[in-house]
C-alpha cells in the first residue's frame, strides 16, 4: 500500500502473484513466466533505477517480457513509467524525452535504433540495456542487475504512476500524468465489474504507449491470470490461436470490424473466450452481433474512457437481445463507481445532449504543460470538471450514448488523433500550402485524408514522406491530393464537405483498381 494505505498499480501484480505464485504471468515471445520468475525479472531492472534515483524512466520495448517488467520496476523503484514506441519517427520521440523529463530509459533490442535519437538527449549512462548490443563494443550501457528486493521507501497513491503521451492541438505530443489512485481506481472497478480469476488468459494486442495495454496487463494480473501478448498476425486470426485459449480479449471496435469483414468471425469460431472488453472507440451493434457469434459464450462489455480518466471510466454490457440496427451505436452505459458524468451545451449549462464532462477518482489533475489545460477544465457547482470533448446523450432509461466529438480530435485504429497536430507536420512538409486535414467514413472505421492547396505542386509520396519524421504510421493521411489553390465555399471558408466528397470518389477508385 502507499503511504496513506491506498493502492499503488504495481500492488495489483503483487495481488496476483499471492493469488498463483507458481501461475502463469507472461507469455510471450515462446517464454512462460510464473509470477515468481517475472518478479525475479523485475527485480533485476528495478534495482539499477532505485540506486541512481531515476524519477522518469522511459522504456523503449516493444511488447514482451522487457517492456512488461521495465514498466513494473520503474513504479517499484519509485519512478514514473514513459512508455516510447520503438518505431517512433525520430523527432517525435525526442520531443516526448524532453517534454518527459526522462532521466534513464530501458531498452530491448527492438528499440535499440532509438538510441541513435535518445544518447544526445539522455547520454549513455542514463541507459539500461537489455540484448542491445553495444556499438562501441566495451561498457557503453549499463546492464540489468542480479535479483534483489526493491521497494522505494516511501510512496504515495498521489505519485505519477505513468506518463501517456496523446496528439496535441499544437502539432507537439500532449503529455498526460496518471497518478497511481487514478489508474488503481479503473482497475478496482473493472475487477469488481468481472469474474476475472487464476487460470485466465488475457490477450495482449495494444503496445504500452496505448493506455488500453493497462488494462490488459493489470486486470491480468491483479487477478492472478496470464497475460498473452500477441503480435499483429495472432491479432488477426484469433480462431488460429488454439494453443493458448485466450478467455479474455481486449479490442478495439476497428480489429473486430476488419475481422468480421475478413469472414474470421465465424460462428462459433472462438469459443474459449467468456469475457469481451471493446474501448477506444465507438461499437456498432453489428459489430458487436457478429463478434457474439463468434464467442457465444462471452460477455461483451464495452467501455469509453479518455487517457485523461485512466482507461475506462463508463460502461455497458451489450446485449443479443437489442434489436437496433447494426449501424447504430452501442452505449457507453453507466459511470464506474467514484466517476461522476456532467452533459453540457455550447454555454455550459446542463442539458440532456451535449458535451460529456468528468470528475472523480479516475480523473487526472492536468496536462504535463499546465498551458495545454486552457479549455479543458469547467467549474460547475463548486466542482471542477474535465471536458472530454466527446458529444453524448442521456439515454431514457439511463446511460449515455456516444454521438461523436464535439472538437478537432478523431479516432483512428483506436489512437486519439488531433487533425491539428497532421495538418501541422503536412504544413511543414510542403512550404507554402494550405492544408486541410479530414476524415472519411469507411466499413473499418474512419481514415485520415488531406488536401494540399496552393503552393508549389507537389506529390503524396515526397510529402508524406518528409512528413513521416513527424508523425508515426497511424497518424499518416491514407489519401492526399494537392489542388492549385484553396477550395472555398460561399462563406469564403474551405469547403470541407467537397473535400469529403472527392475524398471518398478517389478512396473508392483506390480499392476499386
Amino acid at each position: 500500500m502507499g503511504a496513506d494505505g491506498g493502492p499503488l498499480l504495481d500492488h495489483w501484480f503483487d495481488r496476483g502473484r499471492s493469488l498463483a505464485p507458481d501461475g502463469p504471468a507472461l507469455c510471450a515471445g515462446g517464454r512462460t513466466l510464473t509470477y515468481d520468475e517475472l518478479d525475479r525479472e523485475v527485480s533485476t531492472l528495478a534495482g539499477p533505477l532505485a540506486a541512481d534515483g531515476r524519477r522518469r524512466v522511459g522504456i523503449l520495448a516493444a511488447r514482451g517480457v522487457t517492456a512488461c517488467a521495465a514498466f513494473l520496476a520503474a513504479l517499484r523503484a519509485g519512478a514514473c513509467a514513459v512508455p516510447l514506441a520503438p518505431d517512433a519517427p525520430p523527432d517525435r520521440l525526442t520531443a516526448v524525452a524532453e517534454a518527459a523529463g526522462l532521466d534513464a530509459v530501458v531498452v530491448d533490442a527492438s528499440g535499440a535504433a532509438g538510441l541513435t535519437t535518445l544518447l544526445p538527449v539522455l547520454g549513455p549512462d542514463a541507459v539500461l540495456a537489455t540484448d542491445v548490443p553495444d556499438p562501441a563494443g566495451g561498457t557503453r550501457f549499463r546492464r540489468p542487475g542480479p535479483p534483489g528486493p526493491v521497494r522505494a521507501s516511501v510512496r504515495h497513491p498521489d505519485d505519477l504512476a505513468y506518463l501517456m503521451f496523446t496528439s496535441g492541438s499544437t502539432g507537439t505530443p500532449k503529455g498526460v500524468p496518471v497518478r497511481h489512485r487514478n489508474v488503481s481506481a479503473f482497475v478496482a472497478a473493472a475487477l469488481d465489474r468481472h469474474d476475472f480469476r487464476p487460470g485466465d488468459r488475457f490477450s495482449q494486442i495494444h503496445e504500452l504507449t496505448f493506455d488500453l495495454s493497462m488494462s490488459e496487463l493489470f486486470l491480468a494480473w491483479g487477478s492472478g491470470a496470464c497475460l498473452h501478448v500477441l503480435n499483429r498476425l495472432q491479432a488477426l486470426a484469433p480462431a488460429r490461436l488454439t494453443g493458448h485459449r485466450i478467455t479474455v480479449w481486449h479490442a478495439t471496435p476497428s480489429l473486430a470490424a476488419s475481422l468480421r469483414l475478413a469472414g474470421r468471425l465465424g460462428p462459433g469460431s472462438l469459443p474459449d473466450i467468456r469475457t469481451t472488453l471493446f474501448c477506444g472507440e465507438p461499437l456498432t451493434h453489428g459489430t458487436a452481433r457478429a463478434w457474439h457469434a463468434a464467442t457465444p459464450g462471452s460477455v461483451i462489455d464495452n467501455l469509453y474512457g479518455p487517457t485523461e480518466a485512466a482507461v475506462a471510466c463508463t460502461g455497458h454490457r451489450w446485449s443479443a437481445t437489442d434489436d437496433a440496427p447494426d449501424d447504430a451505436t452501442v452505449p457507453i452505459g453507466e459511470p464506474f463507481p467514484g466517476v461522476h458524468t456532467l452533459v453540457v451545451d455550447e454555454d455550459g449549462t446542463p442539458a440532456d445532449t451535449g458535451e460529456l464532462c468528468l470528475r472523480g477518482a479516475q480523473v487526472f489533475s492536468g496536462y504535463l504543460d499546465p498551458a495545454e489545460d486552457e479549455d479543458r477544465f469547467l467549474q460547475h457547482a463548486g466542482r471542477r470538471w474535465y471536458r472530454t470533448g466527446d458529444r453524448v446523450r442521456r439515454a431514457p432509461g439511463g446511460g449515455l450514448l456516444h454521438l461523436g466529438r464535439a472538437d478537432s480530435q478523431v479516432k483512428i485504429q483506436g489512437y486519439r488523433v488531433e487533425l491539428g497536430e497532421v495538418a501541422a507536420a503536412l504544413r511543414a512538409a510542403a512550404p507554402g500550402a494550405e492544408v486541410a486535414v479530414l476524415t472519411v467514413g469507411a466499413t473499418t472505421g474512419p481514415q485520415l485524408v488531406a488536401c494540399l492547396m496552393g503552393g508549389k505542386p507537389v506529390t503524396q509520396a515526397e510529402v508524406l514522406s518528409r512528413a513521416s519524421r513527424r508523425l508515426p504510421a497511424y497518424m499518416m493521411p491514407r489519401l492526399l491530393w494537392w489542388v492549385p489553390a484553396p477550395v472555398l465555399n460561399a462563406n469564403g471558408k474551405v469547403d470541407r464537405p467537397y473535400l469529403r466528397r472527392v475524398a471518398e470518389r478517389r478512396l473508392a477508385s483506390m480499392q476499386s483498381s
